[in-house]
């Protein structure tokens, strides 16, 4: 038995994070799939290297929705390699209809519907409605052999389906975009601003963390804080406001909880789930 299988069979990779970009792998030893390819194929294809995951390991691309940050790469990666491409068929539509996306071989597509699993390579995955303002925007649940992770990404808020859809997990990826004093102070233009912090905007630290807050238990492994705002937020912002949140909860994380902001330009290497 390898180093690998000893210490899990199930792998999440986070390639990007942000609104620069978003790309997560999903999987197991020998294959599984990307979550967003909103990164260039040659950055996409650099940290497959990088991981020893050949591209021929990679069965699926799930998009969670169609703005540019999580589908950029769609077109170059699927040309000469025809991996199957799943989302919500509004999501689909906007990719066909995309400037960066719009030569996308359209056999590739594959709709899915939320609240209804399939399977990929062994894994169950299953799509849930958020509220966010791009077209078909969902998050996913994933299931290996009871190992668990939800990503939810994108958000503008927490709705009781979003909610038990991370609550099912021992492995959570969530938003945490900025920090509601950065944002309010910053140079954006005030329409931005509403729009980042509107219902169908994203997520702040501060929802974010209060909610981790409430529902966490010592059975989760990780929490995986994402898509971080490159101006109106930090790591260190997202983190502290996790563990305040902790603090006025009374909570006291085991030992064996991980909790982290994922990288916006570089790869996580492997967490075992």
């Amino acid at each position: 038995m390898d180093l690998f299988s000893c210490l899990s069979p199930f792998v999440f990779c986070s390639f990007a994070s942000g609104s620069s970009g978003n790309c997560y792998y999903v999987g197991k030893q020998d294959e599984g799939m990307l979550v967003d390819v909103g990164i260039s194929a040659k950055q996409i294809m650099k940290v497959l290297t990088k991981n020893d995951i050949p591209l021929s390991h990679i069965k699926a691309i799930l998009v969670t929705h169609d703005h540019i940050d999580h589908v950029l790469g769609l077109e170059s990666l699927t040309k000469n390699s025809p991996i199957p491409i799943y989302a919500h068929p509004d999501c689909l539509q906007g990719i066909l209809e995309g400037k960066a996306t719009k030569l996308v071989n359209a056999r590739l597509l594959n709709e899915i519907e939320p609240m209804q699993p399939f399977e990929i390579c062994g894994i169950t995955v299953e799509a849930f409605p958020v509220l966010h303002d791009g077209r078909g925007a969902v998050g996913y649940h994933f299931n290996f052999e009871g190992h668990t992770l939800t990503i939810a990404t994108d958000i503008g808020m927490l709705d009781n389906v979003v909610k038990e859809q991370i609550k099912r997990a021992e492995n959570i990826v969530i938003e945490s975009n900025y920090d509601k004093d950065m944002l309010e102070n910053g140079s954006y233009p005030y329409i931005l601003k509403q729009r980042i912090s509107g219902p169908f905007g994203h997520l702040s630290n501060a929802e974010a963390s209060r909610f981790i807050a409430e529902i966490y238990h010592p059975n989760i492994k990780n929490i995986m804080l994402c898509h971080l705002s490159e101006n109106n937020n930090t790591p260190e912002r997202a983190l502290q406001c996790v563990y305040q949140h902790f603090r006025i909860k009374h909570v006291h994380p085991d030992v064996n909880t991980s909790v982290f902001p994922l990288p916006r330009h570089k790869d996580t290497g492997f967490v075992y789930l």
